[in-house]
């Protein structure tokens, strides 16, 4: 649809589900710019009406696309389809700068959206009296041993949109937890609700920790994670302080990612 303004024409597009559902964004045909709504958007606030320096927009752009937009990647590939059409010099989303080169956040979305995954493992963790800790040093140290790209977070005290964005490319993502009254730490069982309500296109899963007589922290934890179409790996779960025998059961999961990403043709 369009509407003539005299001598300016505004063109319509349903592109629902980023992120609401009946967003629309407008195209003015004369001077090719395109309003999409919160379609584009970035975690930025600048006195800087266009964007001049890319990597720092790059960086909150992806944040905004972690926290808000992920969950939606089936429609995003559709929306970006609609406007492929239009001939687009400016891209001026509600949230952040104007992109006057559109191409950079139209190849980041279409990144982004995409199947493709990265070397790299998610490692969000917490630790009560260091006998997870142990194991996700450990873990992490097998990781990048195989040459394989560890984000480690510890829950405590990190950025949790630093986890959202590491969850954008990321081909395995493992939960470090120590059990507490049976179950999971809050803290953990709180990165597993963040991943499971994000929907990242992560391909395998697995929970490594410790307990002290006892619980269900493996089953609470991938529960958790019921939205994801994820492959879940053999956790590893130490009883106490860890073992000789369980550092090993580390460096075997850390040849089971390996070998999974390996077959997914993404370990140089």
């Amino acid at each position: 649809q369009t509407l003539s303004l005299g001598d300016k024409t505004l063109q319509f597009i349903y592109i629902p589900w980023v992120h609401w559902p009946e967003t629309l964004g407008t195209y003015l045909q004369e001077d090719k710019i395109f309003f999409p709504c919160d379609f584009f958007g970035s975690h930025l606030a600048t006195s800087s009406l266009f964007v001049d320096e890319e990597a720092v927009v790059y960086e909150a752009a992806k944040r905004y696309y972690a926290e808000i937009m992920m969950p939606f990647r089936g429609p995003i590939k559709k929306n970006l389809e609609k406007i492929k059409a239009l001939e687009i010099e400016m891209i001026a989303p509600s949230h952040g700068p104007v992109y006057d080169r559109p191409e950079f956040i139209i190849n980041a979305y279409k990144d982004w959206v995409s199947d493709r995954v990265k070397n790299e493992v998610v490692l969000p963790y917490v630790s009560m009296h260091d006998s997870t800790r142990k194991m996700v040093e450990h873990f992490a140290g097998a990781l990048i041993e195989r040459g394989i790209t560890v984000r480690q977070f510890k829950l405590s005290t990190t950025d949790i949109g630093k986890l959202a964005i590491s969850l954008v490319d990321a081909a395995t993502i493992v939960l470090g937890s120590p059990t507490v009254l049976t179950g999971a730490h809050p803290a953990a069982a709180y990165a597993a609700i963040l991943a499971n309500a994000l929907r990242p296109k992560t391909k395998f899963a697995s929970v490594i920790g410790s307990y002290g007589w006892g619980g269900r922290m493996v089953e609470q934890l991938t529960g958790l994670l019921s939205n994801l179409k994820v492959e879940l790996l053999e956790p590893v779960i130490a009883k106490g302080y860890p073992k000789d025998d369980d550092f090993t059961a580390l460096v075997k999961l850390a040849d089971q990612i390996l070998a999974g990403h390996r077959e997914l043709k993404i370990v140089n």
